[in-house]
């Protein structure tokens, strides 16, 4: 067994033993938070040798939808921002794929670590999901590879990067801009896919951990144009039992157990 100790960026071992509800407030305000060299050298490495490793293994997916991730409504146009068609492409490795000797496993299941997690987004527990390809997953974005705006299903998003690209590759996000007195605000959202109003960018770098909540905030990661950007997602339930749904399983891995 791995000592989290010995993986952990430095500022943060004492940190963990403090409250992580400081920074509950702070993610409730800005809706993302970002923790710099979470991941000290010597394990960022290790996690990036066992990720070039497997790459081979990788499902490589291609996915359409729209901003919202729901069906298409007819009773709006085609092309309005209601229905009008992003796309996402990468490469994946699901859990089942991922050592249980990983660094990976070792802090997805770190109890220190997911008590500083749930302080910070204020549950009480965080589960994993119950199936064997989603709790843990390493995705790869080559040149031409992006995320399409959206707003998340999920209530958060957990993310640690452990390759940047050289250029391209990056996250851009507006903060819980989704509703307006209370309705979809489908105006703004029309100006942002037109290129009329340009979001926030994080310049984020290896070893960094991201906590995002992306339910009202949209948000992508723009096209790599040179090398290669592989980022890990963990992936927790706030409520036991939730398998990833068998469309999505055959969408990102090809396959649903």
């Amino acid at each position: 067994m791995i000592n989290i100790k010995n993986i952990i960026g430095k500022d943060y071992n004492q940190m963990f033993f403090n409250s992580g509800k400081t920074f509950s407030l702070e993610l409730e305000k800005k809706g993302i938070l970002v923790f710099k060299n979470f991941i000290n050298d010597k394990g960022l490495d290790q996690i990036e040798q066992e990720a070039i490793k497997i790459k081979s293994k990788s499902f490589k997916s291609s996915s359409e939808y729209n901003v919202y991730i729901l069906p298409y409504d007819s009773k709006f146009p085609k092309n309005s921002s209601r229905n009008r068609v992003m796309s996402t492409t990468k490469k994946c490795i699901p859990n089942d794929l991922i050592s249980k000797n990983s660094n990976l496993n070792e802090i997805y299941n770190s109890t220190i670590i997911k008590k500083f997690f749930c302080d910070i987004l204020n549950v009480n527990k965080l589960y994993p999901y119950n199936d064997s390809l989603s709790s843990i997953n390493i995705n790869y974005y080559n040149q031409g590879d992006g995320l399409g705006w959206h707003f998340d299903n999920s209530d958060f998003t957990i993310t640690l990067l452990i390759k940047n690209c050289l250029k391209g590759g990056d996250y851009e996000y507006f903060n819980k801009i989704r509703y307006k007195n209370g309705k979809e605000d489908y105006e703004i959202i029309e100006k942002i896919l037109d290129e009329k109003i340009k979001g926030q960018k994080i310049q984020s770098t290896k070893g960094d951990l991201m906590i995002f909540k992306g339910k009202e905030s949209l948000h992508r990661v723009t096209k790599v144009i040179k090398g290669e950007r592989i980022l890990i997602t963990f992936n927790y339930n706030i409520r036991k039992g939730i398998p990833l749904s068998e469309e999505s399983r055959k969408t990102f891995f090809g396959r649903i157990n």
